[in-house]
């Protein structure tokens, strides 16, 4: 029998064990190859405005796949070799050389890898249509789904390389298990026990401490210390956690075998020490799924949240569907006359000037930082409070009317926070025959025009200071054709792709600025349905073949625990009782790093909610939606996991018996 021969007839023996690890590297190579494919189809790049910046992101997401693509298959190419040594000394024992038994295990690592290569490129050329339109579709926002079929040789041929090369290296890999251990050690290799680790109180508490300084930092509610602090959290927590899985969980282990009452109960006895007794191999293993599984889903649920939060983030940017400044009658005629052509109903217009005031205040320094100055030349954008509540009612905001009494004023600013709404609340705003108090505080961009500061005045208030002059034109009276803002609110503006296009033309040079909410939300789409898309791919593989390298290790760990089993079997244990202990012996595997990662990730969407969401989300309690959103990544992971505890309890039952 040749060895080419011999190398089938073991895969087809071994069907049921190489059967994940064929699934999972053949969705590794789909996945590699959809990515190359994406960066070299001509109608996908000319979709995207900045086609240099969607390659980067894209090429950075193929660097971080293929980074835990050589990770993962590291990791199940040592737990299959080790799994079979005692079937290499099988082959070495009846003569066959080591340099044959090398070349036996290369020839397998190449069959099942070039069959992986051609599955997970056709599955990739099969679904390259689907993967550009999901991709376009949620990118832009006046797709229409007609996209022509492609096949990039030059994506074949990359991807077909890099996993060669990773294939020759694992197949080598198996040469040199074989040459490194002697007969007898292979033999032994089952018999081998890891040792019973008691883990550590010291290891234990250290990982609490590490991880919960990690969890405070990034629950603070300041935008900036967490920005600061990114670097050390993630020290804190990823080193906290592998502590935890080095000396505190089996630490927790051996507390749990001193509590007799629990530890003789049923088939805790079993399933505990055996547990115990693999936590040495795979602590290192669950610690890292654990970091992954935070990465992973707070990747996805991130991405997810940034989409789904576009319309709302950028009429909080934007505020209306369009504004634009000018003082040309006929411009506005020629405006509308787009709007008719397109026969797109505005519902709603207005125009006002851009008044502004310069009142004497004393000067707003916070942590060193002079945010309100009473330089001559440092104005305010003002209005009265009817004027204000008119643009509010046009705009698409979250912002609601406001109500102020004469001799106090409203003071609005982009980006507030605790310690500037401190300072600045009950300042005094000196005119040249009265004084106004600053008695509320507003956050928002979309009153300013122009302006960084905004105040909002009582009607009564507003009119007497246009009187003394001391609210005035922002050009003072100097004829500038820019000198009023126009605000429109029309139907399906955000779909209006040829309308907004006509406009542009129409605007373009003949007006100060202008800004449509139809430009601002497609490239936002681009962007965010760009890093969705990655992060669901990214979470794709790194939830499969984090759950499989789970069933690699539990699979090569039923290789060595069969005589345990046959021995309980003969002392007594029936059917059911060792279904009892192979589930709970194989469950927390799954469950902790899972539950773990999923912590990790909530404490990630908080400081993410703190310095992005919560400018996002136009709710009192943004973290609250974004958990929500995050809840169905969650779930999904979870489910995943489950079907693969599943398939690993039932093929683990199958090999111990």
């Amino acid at each position: 029998m040749n060895l080419f021969t011999l190398a089938i007839r073991n895969i087809k023996r071994n069907f049921k064990r190489y059967i994940m690890h064929f699934f999972s590297l053949g969705f590794s190579v789909f996945t590699v190859y959809s990515f190359l494919a994406l960066m070299e189809n001509e109608q996908v790049e000319q979709a995207f405005t900045y086609s240099d910046k969607y390659k980067a992101m894209l090429t950075a997401f193929g660097i971080i796949i293929m980074v835990f693509v050589l990770f993962f298959l590291n990791s199940s190419n040592k737990s299959f070799i080790k799994a079979r040594k005692k079937e290499i000394s099988t082959y070495s024992l009846f003569g066959m050389t080591n340099g044959r038994i090398g070349r036996l295990l290369f020839l397998e690592t190449m069959i099942v890898g070039v069959a992986s290569l051609v599955v997970g490129i056709g599955f990739g050329m099969f679904f390259s249509k689907l993967t550009a339109m999901i991709l376009l579709d949620i990118s832009l926002a006046s797709f229409t789904g007609d996209i022509a079929f492609t096949i990039s040789l030059k994506a074949i041929y990359i991807t077909a390389m890099i996993f060669m090369a990773i294939f020759c290296v694992m197949g080598l890999s198996g040469l040199w298990v074989v040459n490194k251990f002697e007969l007898i050690d292979l033999f032994k290799a089952d018999k081998v026990s890891e040792g019973n680790s008691k883990g550590s109180v010291i290891m234990l508490i250290i990982s609490f401490i590490l991880v919960g300084t990690g969890y405070y930092i990034a629950a603070t509610s300041d935008p900036f210390t967490i920005m600061q602090m990114v670097i050390p959290i993630l020290v804190l927590v990823i080193g906290g956690t592998y502590l935890f899985f080095w000396g505190g969980l089996p630490k927790v282990l051996d507390l749990l075998k001193r509590s007799k009452e629990r530890y003789y109960r049923g088939v805790s006895l079993i399933s505990i020490s055996t547990f115990s007794h693999r936590m040495r191999s795979i602590g290192s293993v669950m610690a890292t799924i654990a970091v992954l599984s935070a990465v992973a889903t707070t990747a996805i649920a991130t991405g997810f949240t940034l989409y789904s939060s576009i319309e709302k983030a950028t009429y909080n940017n934007i505020g209306y569907d369009m504004y634009f400044y000018t003082s040309q009658e006929g411009l506005i005629d020629r405006v509308h006359e787009v709007f008719k052509r397109h026969d797109t109903k505005i519902t709603g217009e207005y125009t006002t000037k851009r008044y502004q005031c310069v009142p004497q205040i004393k000067p707003v320094v916070v942590d060193g930082h002079e945010y309100i100055s009473n330089d001559k030349d440092y104005y305010f954008r003002v209005y009265s409070q009817s004027e204000c509540n008119k643009l509010i009612s046009l705009s698409r905001s979250s912002l609601k009317p406001v109500d102020i009494k004469p001799g106090e004023a409203t003071y609005v600013f982009p980006y507030m926070f605790e310690e500037l709404e401190n300072a600045v609340n009950g300042e005094i705003l000196t005119f040249s025959n009265q004084k106004i108090s600053i008695t509320s505080i507003l956050e928002s961009d979309i009153l300013s025009f122009g302006a960084i500061h905004t105040l909002i005045l009582n009607d009564d208030d507003f009119n007497a200071l246009l009187k003394t002059g001391d609210i005035f034109d922002t050009y003072r009276g100097s004829g500038a054709p820019f000198d009023k803002v126009t605000v429109f609110r029309y139907e399906d503006a955000l779909k209006a792709d040829k309308l907004s296009t006509e406009l542009d033309q129409v605007l373009s040079g003949n007006v100060g600025s202008y800004r449509m909410a139809y430009s601002y939300y497609n490239e936002s789409l681009k962007m965010f349905g760009l890093l969705c898309f990655i992060g669901f791919f990214m979470s794709a593989v790194f939830i499969l073949m984090t759950a499989s390298l789970l069933y690699f290790k539990q699979i090569m760990a039923a290789e060595e625990e069969q005589d345990q089993y046959r021995m309980l079997r003969k002392i007594g244990m029936d059917d059911n009782i060792e279904k009892k202990v192979i589930k709970k012996r194989l469950l927390p595997v799954f469950l902790i790093p899972l539950v773990v990662g999923i912590i990790h990730s909530m404490f990630a969407m908080k400081a993410a909610d703190t310095m992005i969401f919560s400018n996002m989300i136009p709710v009192d309690n943004s973290y609250v939606t974004v958990l929500t959103f995050s809840s169905v990544m969650y779930g999904v992971y979870a489910i995943v996991y489950g079907i693969f505890y599943f398939i690993t309890k039932g093929q683990y039952a199958r090999i111990v018996k």
